[in-house]
């Protein structure tokens, strides 16, 4: 199993951050390893996603639930990987909230080797996604700022 995580402060209070995390459609827009993604029109969780990972084309099917805190679990149910694993965590702190990111992937044989050049891969996807999220829960907040002040 490879395991990779994150955090970051994002300087906005939990409630923006959370109102961000909930629309789970906002996916494609932060995470670089996906492409595309379609939320089941049923409502129960699941979701079509697909994207790249190293470069190679991916599909998968997920199911997602949301947390207490606000943050999501996510889960590969079909696609590339044995198990994939994603969890947001979220928590208010003094001067915003502290967004933790992880994921679980269980890769195939043909990539087991390539181990140290796959981790520094995830990592980066991570912080890169992580730099988003910050960016837009923090303009989310703006938003309901200038919105609170507009009247």
């Amino acid at each position: 199993m490879l395991s990779v995580n994150r955090r970051i402060l994002i300087s906005a209070p939990h409630e923006s951050v959370r109102n961000y995390l909930a629309d789970l459609g906002e996916i494609a827009q932060y995470e670089p390893k996906v492409d595309s993604f379609t939320l089941s029109p049923a409502g129960d969780g699941a979701a079509e996603a697909g994207g790249r990972f190293l470069g190679i084309p991916w599909r998968g099917t997920f199911r997602f639930e949301f947390r207490p805190d606000g943050g999501y679990r996510g889960v590969m149910v079909s696609g590339p990987l044995r198990r994939m694993e994603c969890r947001v965590m979220i928590r208010p702190v003094n001067g915003g909230t502290v967004l933790e990111h992880e994921e679980d992937y269980d890769l195939p044989l043909l990539l087991k080797p390539l181990r140290p050049l796959v981790k520094r891969w995830l990592d980066h996807t991570l912080e890169t996604e992580l730099d988003l999220i910050k960016e837009r829960a923090e303009a989310l907040n703006r938003k309901v700022q200038l919105d609170v002040l507009d009247g």
